[in-house]
């Protein structure tokens, strides 16, 4: 029969060993999730996303649709025609002149009197966006030969995952040159070059940290050029476009 004090040595013994178990237990699970999140960390560095923004859209459809408008001053504004009605699209002349979104058309005139308003058409009392979103249509199957993965995030932006083509690239084609880059602008980077373009490709191709994950943002930038391309030439619509390794990081790009 056990007295109480080998007992009570048996259960400080339980203890330490439960205890052991636990630390183990505990180590074992933090280098898990380091494992996963080094796991996560790679395979979003590895995936390339592209924002695709229409410039002016709703300008550039009434443009289109009335040429001879084209390098006037315009705006878009809501069917409400109280105070000119609220500007919701601006084109890059009336810009120019200080006008605005959100500006009352009456106001937009003041500082710029020869703007011209398009305004939204109306249906049962309700804007009507069927030309708009018919147009954005368009866009979405130029942008569709380029990804079977778009996303359309509204009348006039959509989301490209570029990963499988970025992988299709890389594997068959060169260094991304600055040539390719023309129309590209890379943030937070002013050194010289086109738009800090060459001092970027530079350190992508020259083994720097994250080397392989610019490599792959190179890829994209060129094939978003050349959805830009595409775009307007199937169109007729210009656009802006920026990548990224997922949706927050390209958005907050197409904002800076």
């Amino acid at each position: 029969m056990q007295t109480e004090n080998e007992l009570l040595h048996l259960s400080d013994t339980d203890r330490r060993q439960t205890d052991k178990i636990s630390r183990k237990m505990t180590n074992r699970s933090s280098l898990l999730n380091e494992a996963a999140d080094d796991l996560l960390i790679e395979v979003e560095m590895n995936r390339v996303v592209a924002l695709v923004d229409m410039d002016c859209f709703y300008v550039q459809v009434e443009q289109k649709l009335q040429p001879h408008y084209k390098g006037k001053p315009c705006a878009v504004a809501q069917y409400k025609k109280w105070k000119g009605g609220g500007l919701i699209a601006v084109g890059y002349e009336a810009r120019a002149f200080g006008v605005t979104r959100n500006m009352m058309g009456d106001d937009a005139r003041k500082k710029c009197p020869g703007l011209h308003l398009f305004r939204v058409p109306e249906l049962r009392g309700k804007a009507d966006l069927t030309k708009y979103r018919d147009a954005g249509a368009e866009v979405i199957t130029v942008l569709s030969t380029f990804s079977q993965c778009v996303e359309r995030a509204s009348v006039d932006e959509a989301y490209i995952d570029l990963t499988e083509e970025v992988d299709r690239i890389i594997q068959q084609a060169g260094k991304i040159k600055v040539t390719d880059l023309q129309n590209t602008y890379i943030v937070g980077n002013d050194g010289k070059g086109e738009n800090g373009v060459e001092d970027w490709l530079t350190s992508v191709y020259d083994g720097q940290e994250f080397g392989e994950a610019n490599q792959r943002l190179a890829v994209g930038a060129k094939i978003a050029e050349d959805m830009r391309a595409a775009v307007y030439r199937e169109t007729g619509y210009r656009c802006s476009a920026g990548i990224g390794h997922n949706k927050v990081r390209v958005v907050y790009l197409t904002q800076s």
